[in-house]
Formats: C-alpha cells, sequence, structure tokens
C-alpha cells in the first residue's frame, strides 16, 4: 500500500488538482481513493491495474465532490434570489455590487439560512438537508428516511413554509 502511494500519490494530486481546481479538496479526495483501495484492493489483479484502478476511482469521487459543490453554489445562487441583495437600491439606478462583496453577502446569507434551518423540527430539517445539500430526490429522501413519499413532500413544503417568515426576517435586517 504505501508503496502504490509512493508511486501514484503525486500524479493523482496534480491531475484532481487539474479537476477540482482546489489543492485541499483535491487532498481530501486523494484520501478517499486510497481508503477505497485498502477496502476493494483485494479484487485488483495485477500492481499495473492499480493505477488505472486509482485514477478511476479518484475521478469518479472528484465528480461527486463537483455535483456537491454545484448543488451548494445553485442553492446559495437560489437563497441570493430569494433575499433581495440589492435592498435598499433604487431599482432604476445603476447599482451594482461588487464581485467580492456580493460573495460576502452571498455567504452570510446562506449562514443565515443554515441558522434559520437549525430552528425547524429535526424532522423537518432532515427533509431540507436531504434536498438542498445531498441534492437527492424526493423518492430518494422518503427511502433514505423511510418514510412515505407523500410525508416527505409533506414535511418539505411544511418546512418551507416555517422557513419563509425567517428568512423574510433576515431580508428585514
Amino acid at each position: 500500500m504505501q508503496s502504490l502511494y509512493d508511486q501514484h500519490a503525486a500524479a493523482l494530486t496534480s491531475f484532481l488538482v487539474g479537476i477540482l481546481r482546489d489543492h485541499s479538496t483535491a487532498a481530501d479526495v486523494l484520501q478517499t481513493a486510497f481508503a477505497k483501495l485498502l477496502e476493494h484492493g483485494h479484487t485488483i489483479q495485477q500492481a499495473s491495474s492499480a493505477k488505472s484502478w486509482l485514477f478511476k476511482v479518484a475521478f469518479n469521487e472528484a465528480m461527486v465532490v463537483k455535483r456537491k459543490t454545484a448543488v451548494h453554489q445553485r442553492h446559495a445562487e437560489s437563497i441570493a434570489w430569494k433575499i433581495d441583495l440589492s435592498a435598499g437600491a433604487d431599482k432604476g439606478n445603476d447599482f451594482r455590487l461588487s464581485q467580492s462583496m456580493h460573495r460576502v453577502i452571498q455567504q452570510e446569507n446562506v449562514e443565515q439560512v443554515r441558522a434559520a434551518l437549525l430552528e425547524l423540527p429535526e424532522q423537518l430539517q432532515d427533509v431540507v438537508k436531504k434536498r438542498i445539500y445531498e441534492g437527492l430526490k424526493f423518492k430518494d429522501i422518503a427511502s433514505a428516511l423511510d418514510i412515505p413519499l407523500g410525508t416527505a413532500l409533506a414535511r418539505a413544503q411544511l418546512a418551507y413554509k416555517k422557513l419563509e417568515p425567517l428568512l423574510r426576517q433576515v431580508n428585514e435586517d
């Protein structure tokens, strides 16, 4: 195992940084790939195929990370649209927030939404978190929580109704 790590870690890291554009995330994915090698390495027939197997696993894990990041980004953007980031600015003006200021405000709003989410009962939180943060479909949420599909949908609707006044309050602050 150590020899495989010594042989392939540098190339895998470069490969992953190229995909993920982040050294820290690439290191995490590298660790995941080698953990999977520990779990499933016995299925690899030859040492030469270990390299291709590692690259395939690392690529798949990187894609999972990218999808989750995209889900989080879409969620943050939808929150940004719901909360008027340019509150107080006249719509007729050419008022524009700088890109960095936009990101700071967006992050603050996401944190406020997370705090509002924590005020919900746990059953409602579970459904919302699985929908928004994990990007699951309602049928998958129902399966994961071992509840009927209608219950998952009803909990989501109730959660959104309860979040609406909390988010309105965030917007007014």
